[in-house]
């Protein structure tokens, strides 16, 4: 089976994101390979799906695009659209992990307004070799904000932190009224289904 790429956050669509309690490796290994074989035996559904598993094997992570936003499931996990992205255009280096992290926002103005301001505070030139890109996604209602980074491996990611690196983000998630983070996480790619053979 050839080895699984990074979804495409840049490619239109809603993203229905969600993560699942896992007991171990194991189990979040058996939780990916239910929903794999559930939704390619389906007749109808995302475009495509990749599945995360995180570093400490306790979560599944769970990313669908859908191309028809209608269709996308009304309940379950929040459904979210890329607000602003940070990535060179012409990106060689392949992404080795995700690292996650998300924040209940009071309302579609404080979305914005926060995300610009991380935007504005990363460095204008340069940054950790090991740092591919950052996707800001918002929840359609309003109420979240969930960055979602590319790095090359967990140990650049870890090395940028204890550095010093996220220090100034850091202080614009804990100081920014209306805006609450919430839980992040590091993850490995597992697994992908693609729906659109164009992708």
């Amino acid at each position: 089976m050839p080895s699984a790429s990074f979804p495409d956050l840049t490619v239109p669509g809603t993203l229905v994101i969600g993560t699942q309690y896992a007991d171990g490796p194991d189990q979040q290994q058996a939780v990916v390979d239910a929903e794999f074989d559930s939704l390619r035996s389906a007749p109808a559904g995302p475009a495509a799906v990749s599945w995360f598993l995180s570093t400490d094997g306790e979560t599944v992570l769970t990313l669908a695009r859908w191309t028809d936003d209608a269709a996308a499931p009304p309940a379950g996990p929040p459904r979210y659209r890329l607000y602003r992205s940070l990535a060179e255009k012409h990106e060689t280096r392949v992404p080795g992990c995700l690292i996650t992290a998300a924040f209940d926002v009071d309302g579609p103005e404080r979305q914005r307004a926060f995300t610009d301001a991380v935007i504005e505070a990363q460095p204008r030139e340069g940054g950790h070799p090991g740092a591919i890109s950052a996707h800001f996604l918002h929840s359609v209602d309003g109420s979240r904000v969930l960055l979602y980074t590319e790095w090359t491996s967990v140990e650049a990611h870890q090395e940028a932190a204890e550095a010093g690196d996220h220090d100034k983000g850091h202080e614009l998630f804990s100081g920014t009224p209306g805006v609450r983070l919430t839980h992040g996480g590091r993850f490995h790619l597992c697994r992908t289904l693609r729906r659109d053979p164009a992708r």
